[in-house]
């Protein structure tokens, strides 16, 4: 049977999906001025203004915006909706609120939640929703709270993604307290908090240094038989890493392979960082030797690991990881050349450790440090002395751990005249002295033996 339509009615409708099609354009287009796209837009829907076609075309553009991250453009045609009377309904501040807060504007997206209360139409848990995603991107997690309350004063309930996209801005501001807090009111709400908002209150308590939490969420994930992802894992990884707890973080890594998920780079870093940490230095080297087969680039890793060889004394595995990273054209880092040269020091190695400190495009205090230290343990005075006046032709301050290795260098060496004048240094540099009574009562002695003045 034939479908009757009203005269007119299809070239109306064509019209109306030209218009969507040419204003789509518009926005798009950069090189359209502000001005010239308004008129163009709202002069194209002044023909169906207050029809469902108009209303329908207006969010479908704002959307758009969303999509392209134009918020600006959404902005404009929110403004411009409204100075030319285009009868608005709640879904167009609602997809001008999502647009502002793909394009990371929270201060506009809740100006633009405003202006829904000063046209009397009531914000819904979406819009709220919306808002509180905005103020996550912006680092405001106070104002997402705010947002919270301002839903529960005015009767509406939040659902999961409000309260995810709530504990997901208190993670961003490193508000361990508030996130659970949340998750508790979502238990008390007989709401199921999903992988979202779990996995951001795992992140805010990696964030608190609260590895205990970290792992009751997860344990609670998976009662709730919530598929854990890789993610997930490594922030309880990196958890356990901040509390030094090397074997959960390897328990963790061990989960993971158990769930049949593959480690990503993160999850390894943060379990070779807990091993340095806690100086296992042979289970730091066995997680790198599996992140190579498993075909995955250390990066940061090596450094961890470089720095665990250092607190193990073990100076040759350490140059070994440092020859690796260059093999594998990963520059070393100012952290991986101190622990380097660190590890040099305590394996009494100084000619490797000013090998490494000449290698170096910009030493920092740290590594002039564990330089003038390796001179000192290999009685080498002048070279301490000549590290000492290199950091200040670099402008940087030798400080008491700098002052305290030269004068024990210079001590050794039976050179007790530059000790004294280090010492000195240290004084009008207002440092309290780091060194100790014995080491100055032996130069003060040695001086005496030589029957030299002062």
């Amino acid at each position: 049977m034939a479908m009757l339509v009203e005269p007119g009615a299809i070239e109306h409708m064509y019209v109306v999906c030209l218009v969507q099609a040419i204003l789509a354009q518009a926005i798009s287009a950069t090189r359209i001025c502000g001005s010239l796209r308004s008129t163009l837009s709202f002069r194209m829907l002044d023909f169906g203004r207050g029809s469902r076609e108009s209303a329908i075309s207006l969010e479908a553009l704002i959307k758009n915006c969303g999509r392209t991250k134009q918020w600006s453009a959404a902005l404009r045609l929110l403004r411009d909706a409204i100075r030319f009377d285009v009868q608005l309904v709640p879904s167009h501040y609602i997809a001008t609120v999502s647009a502002c807060r793909k394009g990371g504007q929270w201060q506009h997206a809740l100006s633009v939640l405003s202006e829904m209360w000063e046209a009397k139409l009531e914000p819904n848990v979406i819009s709220y929703s919306a808002g509180i995603s905005a103020c996550e991107k912006g680092h405001q997690w106070q104002r997402a709270l705010a947002l919270l309350s301002e839903m529960l004063k005015a009767k509406l309930e939040p659902d999961v993604i409000s309260y995810s996209a709530g504990i997901s801005a208190c993670e961003k501001g490193e508000q361990w307290q508030p996130a659970l807090a949340l998750l508790s009111e979502m238990w008390r709400g007989r709401l199921e908090p999903d992988v979202i908002s779990y996995s951001a209150g795992i992140s805010a308590c990696e964030k608190g240094e609260q590895w205990q939490r970290a792992l009751a969420l997860l344990s609670e994930m998976r009662k709730a038989k919530l598929e854990l992802n890789v993610i997930s894992y490594s922030v309880g990884i990196s958890a356990c890493e901040k509390g030094h707890q090397w074997q959960q973080a390897l328990a963790l890594l061990s989960h993971i392979l158990q769930a049949k998920l593959e480690p990503d780079v993160t999850s390894y870093n943060a379990g070779v960082s807990a091993c340095e940490k806690c100086e296992q230095w042979q289970r730091a080297l066995a997680l790198l030797s599996d992140m190579r087969e498993a075909k995955l680039e250390p990066d940061i890793s090596y450094s961890a690991g470089i720095s665990a060889c250092e607190k193990g004394e073990q100076w040759q595995r350490a140059l070994v990881l440092l020859s690796e990273m260059r093999e594998a054209k990963l520059e070393p880092n100012v952290v991986s050349y101190n622990a380097g040269v660190s590890a040099c020091e305590k394996g009494e190695q100084w000619q490797r450790a000013l090998a490494l400190l000449s290698e170096m495009r910009k030493p920092d205090v740290t590594s002039y440090n564990a330089g003038i230290s390796a001179c000192e343990k290999g009685a080498q005075w002048q070279r301490a002395l000549s590290l000492l006046s290199e950091m200040r032709q670099a402008k940087l301050e030798p400080d008491v751990i700098s002052y305290s290795a030269g004068i024990s260098a210079c001590e050794k060496c039976e050179q007790w005249q530059r000790a004294l004048a280090l010492l000195s240094e240290v004084r009008e540099a207002i440092l309290e002295p780091n060194v100790s009574a014995t080491t100055l009562g032996s130069a003060r002695a040695r001086r005496a033996s030589s029957g030299s003045g002062p």
